[in-house]
Order: structure tokens, then C-alpha cells, then sequence
């Protein structure tokens, strides 16, 4: 069973979005959903999200490219990356819009098994998180929907720092940085 120590539930997941997805994403997920729902975990930084929604809204802006091109996303951080299952490498990819690059980020199971145990250092060497706490201090929690994001962009010379962090639509955020640095394609 995956055991999610500090989850936050936002809202349950329909039974029509577990049925449309069992199957295509891995058991654990699924058991995720069935027992948690949708919600934040790792001290609000992950987020469980609508798949289907997210599909609808960025499917374009994945950038998957290799295998069989299936990237579905199932996670978003606290800093506007986005986590995805590809099964072709039967594996969770993290796409890290901040950083123009993408890397996996292990089976499921080892996901959430190694967000429990190493927790904060995890985040920060699979996630490079470390300024998503400082961000909280400083600008207050983000709403389920949001994340931080740097403005201006890392990518068009933006500097990384707490102050450049502002609240933003997460979907709405990961469509603009497509626009303005293309996909990362992976």
C-alpha cells in the first residue's frame, strides 16, 4: 500500500477518471486516487491532478518525442513542473519548465517510497525545491491550482530568486513557458 504521511485532500477523484485511467497508468496511482484523492503532499510542494483535465490543457505543451510517445500527466509542483507516467519507460518523468529539461524520476512505487523516507532531501535533488519554502514564507501557501513561477522566466534572463517566485495559474503557467521557450522535447 503507498502510504502518504502528510497528504492534504483538495477533492476525490470521479469513478469515471479511475476507470478511464486504470490500466493506462500504474496500480499505485489508482490506489493513490481510490484512497487519497486529488491533493498535495511532501509539504505542498506535489500535487495529485486531474489527468484528463490536464491532457485537455497541455497535452500539447508535454514535448514527448521517444517510445510511444504516451506521457500522461498525474503531478505538478509547487514551482510549475509537471509529472507525468510514460509507459514506455514504465516509469515517472519530471518536466521542469523552470529549467527547459526533463528527467525521469523512477517507477512509481520508488516515487512515493523515496518522497517518504528522504522527504526534503529527495525534493531537493530529484526536484531542486529548495526555493519553494522560502517562497511559502514569503508570499504565503499557494492554492491547489497554482504554483510559483519565476517571472521573467529563468530562460529569458530571469534571476533565481525568492522575489522573482510569483503566484500563478499552474496550467496557464506551463502554456506560456511553451510559448516563449518552445517544448522540451524527451
Amino acid at each position: 500500500m503507498v502510504e502518504i504521511l502528510d497528504f492534504v485532500p483538495h477533492a476525490p477523484v470521479p469513478a469515471e477518471i479511475i476507470e478511464e485511467y486504470r490500466g493506462r497508468v500504474p496500480a499505485e496511482l489508482v490506489e493513490v486516487w481510490e484512497t487519497y484523492g486529488y491533493g498535495t503532499f511532501a509539504e505542498g510542494f506535489l500535487r495529485i491532478i486531474d489527468p484528463k483535465l490536464y491532457e485537455a490543457e497541455v497535452g500539447d505543451c508535454i514535448g514527448k518525442t521517444q517510445g510511444d510517445g504516451v506521457s500522461i500527466p498525474i503531478m505538478t509542483t509547487g514551482l510549475g513542473d509537471l509529472i507525468c507516467w510514460e509507459p514506455s519507460l514504465n516509469g515517472v518523468v519530471g518536466i521542469f519548465y523552470r529549467y527547459g529539461s526533463a528527467r525521469g524520476l523512477g517507477s512509481m512505487r520508488s516515487f512515493f517510497t523515496l518522497i517518504r523516507l528522504d522527504g526534503v532531501e529527495r525534493l531537493s535533488d530529484a526536484f531542486k525545491w529548495d526555493m519553494f519554502p522560502k517562497a511559502v514564507e514569503a508570499h504565503g501557501p499557494l492554492a491547489f491550482d497554482e504554483s510559483f513561477v519565476y517571472v521573467p522566466l529563468l530562460s529569458l534572463g530571469g534571476a533565481e530568486k525568492v522575489e522573482n517566485l510569483h503566484k500563478r495559474d499552474t496550467i496557464a503557467s506551463i502554456q506560456v513557458a511553451v510559448d516563449l521557450q518552445g517544448l522540451i522535447e524527451h
